[in-house]
């Protein structure tokens, strides 16, 4: 896991999802948001990634790429599942899912306009399951909006 900035008091890390490596043992705990960007897994990656994230008090879930639809679908499917089906998973709070078509859109949603009602959002964890690295992608964007610059359409 690497921070890649600050903006709107929030702290941006970057993490690239391995299926071979333990990619969510840094993850936190609280007052956090995911973005995952995520193309091209199986549907195995996609049940993980909605359990871990659940299961480590996320607040709010960005999904964007080709599969960002389909991650936020299962998320949402998984916490009907806690809330309602299954009575030992009760969730404490409410957690909030978008999926999105672009990453620089995405980022500066999570940076500015995503909110919480139930805690502050101090972290936003970018977990990277796209095929290519969007790590340098995610540092330019973080520089740009911190110098000013808002996408077309915010």
């Amino acid at each position: 896991m690497t921070t890649i900035g600050i903006a709107n008091k929030r702290t941006i890390v970057y993490q690239k999802f391995d299926r071979s490596l333990e990619w969510y043992e840094n993850m936190p705990t609280e007052n956090w948001l995911i973005l995952v960007v995520i193309n091209n897994k199986n549907k195995t990656d996609l049940f993980e990634i909605s359990r871990r994230v659940i299961n480590n008090n996320v607040c709010y879930v960005c999904c964007v790429d080709k599969q960002g639809e389909l991650l936020h679908d299962i998320i949402d499917e998984d916490i009907v599942i806690r809330e309602v089906e299954v009575e030992n998973n009760y969730l404490p709070f409410n957690i909030i899912t978008t999926w999105h078509s672009d990453i620089e859109n995405t980022i500066w949603y999570a940076i500015y306009t995503a909110h919480n009602e139930a805690m502050n959002i101090d972290t936003i964890f970018c977990l990277d399951a796209g095929e290519n690295d969007s790590k340098e992608e995610l540092d330019n964007l973080i520089k740009r909006f911190t110098q000013g610059y808002i996408p077309p359409g915010n």
